[in-house]
């Protein structure tokens, strides 16, 4: 079910051109069954836990190549929300609609991806840490690459960047003594950098709007 306020409507189509949308590839009878269950599991679980809460995308699978590579059998599901834009003018009636409009967004909208795991568990990530549950090791520069489009796939932040698929060749990738950086710049839509330590665990991730302002 997808719950959709007006102010968020252009954000939304925004996201979903520059980001596009995954689910479970079309074809596979046994992989639908599994993410139309998943789906209620997930629904519910917003239901029980964010009562009244609503979200302007999803609930949706987000499935990738280097997902699958990073995160073995287990399978990942969102909702998004982003925020109303700013006021192309700093005029005082537009900053305070932009205020009154940010107030419901903060009181009634949620963004949230779950991890699923291949017995069923749901785990809610709310940390960058959490993504290392169940990720591969990273042991390499391209390890990195993987690991890193698949957390960013995944990731949302600064409320306006939700999730979408990244692709590992998109990352450049800087190795030191302490670990793995590994950087994205989409134009016109985002920038990112996820950091690895030495034992190839996830230290941080940032995913920043670098979209068009309103004017």
């Amino acid at each position: 079910m997808m719950k959709l306020g007006l102010f968020g409507a252009a954000c939304v189509v925004a996201l979903m051109l520059d980001f596009g949308i995954a689910t479970c590839t079309a074809g596979n009878n046994g992989q639908d069954e599994l993410t139309r269950a998943d789906l209620i599991k997930f629904q519910s679980y917003l239901e029980e836990n964010k009562p009244g809460k609503k979200w302007q995308t999803g609930p949706a699978r987000m499935d990738s190549e280097e997902i699958r590579k990073a995160f073995g059998k287990a399978r990942f599901y969102y909702v998004f929300s982003s925020p109303p834009l700013p006021p192309g003018a700093p005029l005082p009636e537009l900053l305070e609609e932009h205020q009154r409009k940010m107030d419901v967004y903060q009181k009634e909208f949620i963004s949230l991806t779950m991890r699923i795991d291949d017995e069923g568990k749901m785990t809610p990530l709310h940390e960058e840490e959490d993504y290392n549950l169940g990720m591969m090791r990273v042991t390499n520069d391209e390890d990195a690459k993987i690991c890193a489009a698949a957390i960013l796939s995944l990731y949302s932040s600064d409320d306006r960047v939700g999730p979408g698929i990244v692709a590992a060749k998109e990352f450049t990738v800087t190795r030191s003594e302490n670990g793995w950086t590994c950087a994205v710049h989409r134009e016109n839509a985002f920038q990112g950098e996820v950091v690895f330590d030495k034992e190839g665990k996830i230290v941080s991730a940032t995913k920043t709007y670098a979209g068009p302002l309103p004017s």
